[in-house]
């Protein structure tokens, strides 16, 4: 994949016991093949591969073979190297998602969370009450190609507010909850989802300032040229995943689904902002 070295991180897992009880011949083969799924870096790497690990567990029973899951510095590099297909897999922004499937042949596997809420976030105590108020100052969002951040940017020119505000990418939703706490930025834009299942060291002093339209959550591809089969498991795999009920439901625990082609459909307005963006560099 192509993230940076101090974003790049990967879970090489041991042998789970459906792998032992495998004959030797197919339990070589399959350690010698992992399957290699990246994950929209929204949160920091650790909290990111933390958080999906039921599901990577999951994943390695199913298919009795190694998963690797890793992620990448921005939304742009994951999306470059899930075209590239440097991993079979992809769990990506739904846009983006629309733009695998539609312009590089990749394949749907799985959708994870339906609609999901995109929120402006200030301080709970600060001087923030109104969009007006956020004129001048600095909004903190995830990079350009997140799906919260296009509807970030088109909340703030509904506002009057594009050109007047300074937009801020930054790395994660936990950094950006840090840099909001520090007054860093005056808002962030982030998930609903997004905000659940944080890094307990995460500050959480933040009020909503609005809520904007509902997304649907990450959607899974698979590589164009992952063969059949292989595709074919993955999803059956993806598909049998049973969220934890002691947990709330997120990208990373949810019951995952085909997905509905009406919220597919929905999609091309905003997957052709993302086309124009890739295409402008």
């Amino acid at each position: 994949m192509t993230a940076s070295p101090n974003r790049r991180q990967f879970l090489h897992s041991a042998a789970v016991p459906a792998l032992a009880l495998l004959p030797a011949r197919l339990r070589a083969q399959a350690t010698a093949a992992p399957l290699t799924l990246a994950l929209a870096p929204f949160l920091s790497p650790a909290a990111l591969l933390q958080a999906f690990r039921p599901l990577r567990e999951h994943l390695e029973q199913r298919l009795a073979r190694p998963v690797e899951m890793g992620t990448a510095r921005d939304f742009r590099a994951l999306y470059e190297a899930t075209v590239a297909q440097r991993h079979d897999a992809a769990m990506l922004p739904a846009h983006l998602a629309r733009l695998a499937v539609s312009d590089a042949g990749h394949h749907l596997l799985a959708a994870t969370i339906d609609s999901l809420q995109v929120l402006v976030l200030v301080q709970r105590d600060g001087a923030v009450r109104h969009a007006a108020d956020l004129r001048g100052a600095a909004v903190g969002m995830l990079d350009p190609f997140a799906l919260t951040a296009t509807v970030g940017r088109l909340w703030l020119q509904e506002q009057g507010l594009e050109g007047s505000v300074r937009v801020v990418a930054l790395p994660s939703v936990n950094s950006a909850l840090f840099a909001l706490d520090r007054g860093e930025v005056a808002a962030i834009v982030a998930g609903q989802t997004q905000l659940l299942g944080l890094p307990p060291s995460t500050p959480r002093s933040e009020r909503v300032l609005a809520t904007l339209r509902d997304i649907p959550g990450p959607i899974y591809v698979a590589r164009a040229g992952l063969p059949a089969a292989e595709r074919e498991a993955l999803r059956a795999a993806l598909l049998s995943f049973t969220p934890d009920p002691q947990r709330p439901t997120t990208a990373a625990n949810a019951a995952l689904h085909a997905i509905d082609p009406a919220v597919w459909a929905r999609l091309d307005p905003l997957a052709a902002i993302a086309r124009r963006a890739l295409a402008g560099g």
